[in-house]
């Protein structure tokens, strides 16, 4: 079963590597923020292992970005009580910074299409061009009540 997912949000920052068992294996945590409605805070913890530890290096905090990831999860008894629960990681392997680019800031060596008309929604960002315009607030097909 493939696991590979997919996120596009803001980097937060990371924590600095950590060293751990006999063989002091490298990783690292950073954070991404994925939220959509402000009430609502969704920032998860991704981790990254091995030499993939300094894929964070570069980023600066704010940056948009797309992350390719696993969804690992193990079972565990706890010794101190005996329950049972399950641990559960994101171990990121894929960071790509995602630009957005207008016609005024559009380096001349790129050829980007011309738009049709000029506004909002031109550009689509490089990472994922076919998703740019799924919804406009002046879809006529919009029903939602809000």
């Amino acid at each position: 079963m493939a696991n590979n997912l997919t996120v596009t949000g803001k980097f937060l920052g990371a924590n600095p590597t950590q060293f751990v068992g006999q063989n002091n294996y490298a990783i690292r945590s950073f954070f991404v923020d994925l939220t959509e409605n402000p009430e609502y805070p969704n920032t998860p913890e991704f981790q990254l292992s091995g030499d993939r530890v300094n894929l964070v290096d570069n980023l600066q905090k704010g940056q948009q970005i797309e992350v390719s990831f696993n969804l690992d999860g193990r079972k565990y008894t706890s010794k101190q009580t005996g329950k049972q629960g399950v641990a559960t990681n994101l171990r990121a392997w894929k960071i790509n910074v995602v630009m957005t680019q207008s016609a005024a800031t559009a380096p001349a060596q790129r050829q980007a299409p011309a738009p049709a008309a000029a506004g909002p929604g031109s550009y689509a960002t490089q990472a994922r061009p076919e998703t740019a315009a799924m919804f406009t607030p002046d879809d006529e097909n919009n029903d939602l009540p809000f």
